[in-house]
């Protein structure tokens, strides 16, 4: 067997790059078969995925190593039936974060080696300006500003750096929270249509996490067909300020203010063009382009990693 690595050095500010650093010589102490093929700028993934599918076998190994982004782009090329196994070095990590996969490069290629099939559930969307696929989340609006701004801005690379990624998310959200403008918005779920006059913050999810560790959606999971929608109506700032510890703790849905609604198929049609996120890649919604959303089976191999609640504040903040 021949593991194909298709890493992405760059995740991460550099987490990439450490994580072959460790895993590359591990690889070879134990006389471990690879072939390891390099992003050298943004958007490679799909050229490197098509290399890869024409070059190994049936029984060789798919392993990607990067972070939310680079998964995501190695997805929107790869088979539906063509399993993978994933080594988490973003800054994110919610994919990871999702299916409690290990962190670190040596543990998380054992448990790649070791694992067996998973099944998992993302998106399929689709509009006339937008197709593809996302492991995540698709946001419009609120959350979709404040990726642009914190991926744009120099505080995510700063916070990289101190292994603090997280809180960019984060500390961008509160002035993103000030000067956002609510947008008009008809969402359609089974059959329902859900006019909106002043939606703020709209994201469709498959599983908890999003922002690198914020469970927008606690129930929601990659292991079913469900898709959650979480959105938010613009409303006084103070008002909007003091559901942010809940959102924080994953108490939010329970609070009136908050739209929840869980299908496998959504579409969403806005009034005036906005900015989409869909997992961490910023993208445009344009006016009257209405977007459908559904959901695919795909395959992912790993063993199981079992958390306790404090393995799982370590991760958050990893």
């Amino acid at each position: 067997m021949t593991y194909y690595l298709l890493a992405n050095p760059n995740s991460g500010a550099g987490k990439g790059a450490r994580t072959l650093e460790t895993l590359i010589p591990y690889l070879e102490k134990n006389n471990y078969e690879y072939r390891l093929f390099k992003t050298k700028a943004a958007g490679e993934e799909g050229a490197l995925v098509r290399q890869i599918l024409d070059l190994k076998n049936p029984d060789d190994h798919l392993v990607i190593i990067g972070g939310d982004g680079t998964i995501s782009l190695v997805i929107n090329e790869l088979p539906e039936e063509e399993a993978f196994s994933y080594i988490p070095s973003g800054s994110g990590n919610d994919f990871a974060r999702s299916l409690k996969l290990k962190l670190d490069p040596i543990e998380s290629f054992e448990a790649a080696r070791r694992g067996i099939n998973h099944e998992i559930f993302i998106m399929n969307y689709q509009s006339k300006g937008l197709s593809g696929y996302a492991l995540n989340n698709i946001g419009i609006g609120l959350d979709a500003t404040i990726v642009k701004s914190a991926n744009e801005g120099k505080l995510k690379q700063v916070l990289n750096k101190l292994k603090l990624g997280s809180f960019s998310y984060i500390l961008t959200a509160l002035h993103v929270l000030i000067t956002k403008k609510p947008f008009p918005a008809l969402i359609e779920v089974e059959n329902q249509e859900i006019s909106l006059e002043n939606a703020f913050l709209m994201t469709f999810t498959k599983h908890p996490y999003f922002g690198g560790g914020v469970k927008i959606s606690p129930e929601a999971t990659n292991e079913n067909a469900d898709i959650h929608l979480v959105e938010y109506n613009k409303h006084h700032l103070l008002r909007t300020f003091s559901l942010i510890p809940s959102v924080l703790c994953g108490m939010h849905l329970k609070h009136p203010l908050f739209l929840h609604r869980v299908s496998s198929q959504f579409s969403v049609e806005l009034a005036e063009s906005q900015p989409v996120q869909i997992d961490g890649e910023i993208h445009e919604l344009v006016a009257a382009d209405r977007l459908s959303i559904s959901t695919e089976r795909r395959m992912i191999i790993y063993s199981q990693n079992k958390k306790t609640p404090i393995m799982e504040f370590l991760f958050i903040f990893n």
